[in-house]
């Protein structure tokens, strides 16, 4: 049985505020997804949510696999910090990442007094400052967890504020449906496919679609994205 939105999705949402105390995982939960081109293997990336303290941090290792392993190897770290209080917003974000002709080693922090955010380049020593116009604001990161908070139904829609490279865009998310589906070792049951729209400040047209579990957890199953280098699929390998 599919249940499917009713209406149209609108140019603005709000997005509900979280409730830190009832957040839909653990600390210490590492979620493990297998990334797909068609029929070949892309690479495999492992998501951790850890509290240090008084605030979140959302950790991904991510790995090249099959066949892009032997071609193209590559190894990424990412790292993502929220702020200590509400409102959800992020206040750190950075990457190493190891590819055959370069290297990435960076890091993001906002400053949400000042309404700016600097992006430090340490490979090249640089550092670059862009405007903040909202007072919480999401990396590519964090927005992954916000988007597993909160309750979800058909229709309901979500405008994020998310910071990528050195400035501010934003995702207009939908909850299209409900569905029962069953994806690869996970057995059928209720998802929900929620849909993310690139929007403001956005150069690059691409669309992520996923299906989330029908409960607390909103644990994500599936993923299909679509974006400037290709059509891939992210599937759960193992959830702990």
């Amino acid at each position: 049985m599919i249940t499917l939105a009713s209406t149209a999705l609108p140019t603005h949402a709000a997005t509900p505020p979280v409730d830190f105390t009832h957040l839909p995982w653990k600390n210490g939960e590492s979620l493990t997804y297998l990334v797909s081109m068609g029929l070949f293997e892309a690479s495999e990336g492992t998501f951790t949510a850890h509290q240090d303290g008084d605030h979140w941090e959302f950790n991904l290792k991510l790995a090249s696999r099959g066949i892009v392993d032997e071609f193209y190897p590559f190894t990424g770290w990412f790292w993502c910090r929220l702020a200590p209080d509400a409102p959800w917003r992020s206040v750190e974000y950075g990457e190493f990442r190891f590819e055959p002709k370069r290297i990435i080693k960076e890091q993001t922090r906002i400053d949400y007094a000042a309404r700016k955010g600097t992006r430090e380049i340490w490979t090249t020593g640089k550092s670059k400052t862009f405007p903040v116009s909202v007072d919480a604001i999401d990396d590519v990161g964090t927005m992954l967890y916000h988007l597993r908070t909160g309750p979800w139904k058909p229709g309901d829609t979500r405008l994020l504020h998310v910071y990528e490279s050195d400035s501010e865009k934003e995702a207009t998310v939908q909850c299209e449906a409900r569905e029962s589906r069953a994806f690869g070792a996970w057995p059928a049951q209720s998802v929900l496919r929620i849909v993310a729209l690139p929007g403001k400040g956005t150069h690059h047209r691409g669309r992520l679609t996923m299906w989330v579990t029908d409960d607390a957890r909103h644990l994500p199953l599936h993923a299909d994205l679509d974006f400037r280098y290709g059509t891939f699929t992210i599937d759960l390998e193992s959830a702990k």
